[in-house]
């Protein structure tokens, strides 16, 4: 007989504890296994489970002090998440040091290669995902003027993190209440704790700096996979390496939500509280107190709220000490517009959407099924393009709620007055090519970036195995 206070008893029964577990698949799985820990009650578990990242290292000599910004509890109606995703090797096996090379190799420093502030706005029942490129040239503070992934080089037993979480303030107003760290070896663990995911892409791709290799098509990435697809950023369309690989980011985090929600997944999540928990690293302020705090905060939260962005920025270059760098500076007034909108909680509109040259990321692109006498094509169409990493939030529905329809058969529809609509109906084609791309009627896709029609007769066609058609 089931013990009526166990924690699987208790997942079972109250539908709310599970509402606030899939509120933290807006961070990547870290959160979310956490919140699910302390919703059941698990305090000293995870408290034991925890590691934590090291004191902020002194400010430099003569430069003004300024607090860390962590608070070591959310605010009432905003908490802000700093992700932090570093390239050191430590804890990579042997091969795979010889594959990516060493921290000796590296130059010997610690580079935040991935930064993410997770806003999360519980009365609103929404999160943002907001990305940072890894070359925005910022002022870190007490350091001067560097690119902003320079401010993690003190590595995270050195204050490395909160000199970043310092450096983001500084730039947004975000208050950063929390941070969140992983290295290489640590994001491998947290994929394989999942047990992997289901990924969709459009063509192969192969890197040999990453160890990528894959074929077109839905398959499973386990986390050396994905760390290498997520790493990547020299692929064929990458006219702006670091902007095409923050769009692999979110693609990859949109499917992990994807995954993290299916009726399978959300029983078997409270077991990987203890391999997710040895994987991460958090500020010393974040305890299990807090995410229970949180959990109670996010209840209702679901993937149809979670919203990827990324700062608006524009490549270009400058000379430091007689060295030309390779750098993005930010997009004005769009970025501080972007900021403000987060700090006062108003709607985003489109700001943050688009990256210069490079096509929007599926996790971006809202994309509606409609079913037209598919005869349960519709649905594997919408399984292909929710493994994919597109915004799939609303389920297949039937065609005849639109109205004012065009198209005969199946077809790609798009907003035309959207200033990414034809990109984003491009990037859903890749998927799904042997559809033809047309023009909505005005006001036939509210709500939705793209509405794909889906026929009689239709059928996914295989994976292109060629490369990309056209690059944006």
């Amino acid at each position: 007989m089931t013990d009526p206070t166990s924690p699987d008893r208790r997942w079972h029964e109250h539908p709310h504890l599970r509402r606030a577990f899939l509120a933290g698949a807006a961070s990547i799985a870290v959160l979310v296994t956490v919140l699910s820990s302390t919703a059941f009650g698990l305090y000293w578990y995870t408290a034991k489970k925890i590691h934590t990242i090291g004191p902020e290292s002194p400010a430099p000599s003569g430069a003004s002090p300024t607090p860390a910004p962590i608070t070591g509890r959310c605010a009432k109606t905003a908490c802000n998440y700093l992700l932090l995703g570093s390239d050191s090797r430590t804890g990579l096996s042997k091969e795979e040091q010889t594959a990516f090379g060493t921290n000796k190799d590296i130059g010997g420093s610690q580079r935040s290669d991935t930064i993410i502030v997770v806003h999360v706005e519980p009365d609103q029942k929404k999160a943002v995902f907001l990305s940072f490129p890894r070359d925005l040239w910022v002022d870190i503070p007490g350091h001067g003027q560097n690119k902003i992934n320079a401010a993690f080089e003190g590595g995270i037993e050195h204050g490395g993190a909160q000199l970043v979480a310092r450096t983001v303030t500084a730039l947004t107003g975000l208050e950063i209440d929390h941070v969140m760290y992983v290295d290489l070896a640590g994001f491998q663990g947290v994929v394989d704790a999942l047990g992997g995911v289901v990924m969709c892409v459009p063509y192969p791709m192969q890197d040999p700096l990453t160890a990528l290799d894959i074929s077109a098509g839905c398959q499973h990435f386990n986390g050396q996979t994905a760390l290498a697809y997520v790493r990547t950023r020299h692929q064929p369309c990458d006219t702006i390496p670091d902007f095409a690989r923050i769009s692999r980011q979110q693609q990859f985090l949109r499917a992990v939500i994807a995954k993290l929600l299916s009726p399978r997944e959300i029983f078997r999540l409270p077991s990987l509280v203890g391999p997710i928990l040895d994987s991460i690293r958090v500020d010393q302020g974040l305890n299990p107190a807090e995410l229970t705090y949180l959990a109670g905060q996010l209840n209702g939260v679901n993937t149809g709220n979670v919203d990827f962005r990324v700062v608006p920025t524009v490549p270009t270059g400058t000379y430091v000490n007689g060295q030309y760098l390779s750098i993005v500076k930010l997009v004005q007034p769009q970025a501080d517009q972007l900021f403000e909108r987060l700090r006062k909680g108003r709607a985003l509109g489109k700001l943050g959407i688009a990256q210069d040259q490079t096509a929007p990321s599926p996790a971006v692109i809202q994309v509606g099924v409609f079913d037209k006498r598919s005869q349960g094509a519709a649905v594997s169409v919408h399984s292909t393009l929710t493994q994919g990493g597109f915004d799939t939030s609303t389920p297949v529905q039937d065609v005849s709620v639109l109205v004012r329809l065009p198209a005969k058969g199946s077809v790609i529809l798009f907003n035309p007055n959207a200033p990414d609509g034809q990109a984003m109906a491009d990037v859903v084609h890749g998927y799904l090519s042997n559809l033809d791309e047309q023009a909505a009627p005005k006001h036939l896709l509210q709500g939705l970036d793209v509405a794909v029609i889906v026929g009689p007769n239709y059928t996914v066609p295989p994976p292109n195995t060629s490369g990309p058609v056209n690059c944006p």
